[in-house]
């Protein structure tokens, strides 16, 4: 009776650690997953600005170095022999992605040959385009005639007001 009775407890927890064990592991791919989906528009930004021809970006999982720095893996345009990595960079993301060297010489555009953009450097130009076509067209705040002449007769009344103090008090 006793032996069954630790038979039982011994199946019980391997039982539980079984299912703490698949639970952690499905918790990893929903992770993974997540890391994935959240990156995959850096990763084509990153591509689209520094490539022609990028028609699908599809990733196929992770993985961590030595060092401890997390890749993305996949392919492009459908061809498993177009591998990428793209390592994370612990602040931004995804900074650079690396491409084969058969990729880089059909598909580089001119003048990224030897030098790519990082996302990084890509976004702080958008940014700057877009706020120089937002500066363009309309630099102040277009204001009415009457509420320019409202606001130098405040102006005025207020110089008034601080000349009568110091004359007030002189």
């Amino acid at each position: 009776m006793k032996k069954k009775k630790t038979l039982k407890s011994i199946l019980i927890i391997l039982i539980i650690v079984l299912l703490v064990s698949l639970g952690g592991y499905l918790y990893m791919k929903h992770q993974e997953k997540e890391l994935m989906q959240e990156q995959k528009p850096r990763i084509e930004k990153f591509l689209n600005y520094n490539y022609n021809n990028i028609e699908s970006v599809t990733l196929t999982g992770t993985y961590t170095n030595p060092t401890g720095v997390t890749h993305i893996e996949g392919y492009l345009n459908n061809n498993k022999k177009l591998e990428i990595d793209a390592p994370l960079d612990g602040i931004n993301g995804v900074e650079v992605v690396d491409t084969p060297t058969i990729f880089d010489d059909k598909y580089s555009k001119p003048g990224f040959e030897y030098k790519s953009k990082n996302v990084t450097d890509i976004e702080a130009e958008e940014k700057a385009k877009k706020e120089e076509s937002n500066s363009g067209d309309s630099p102040n705040k277009e204001r009415s005639v009457a509420e320019i002449i409202a606001e130098m007769k405040a102006f005025e009344e207020e110089i008034f007001k601080n000349s009568n103090r110091r004359n007030n008090n002189s």
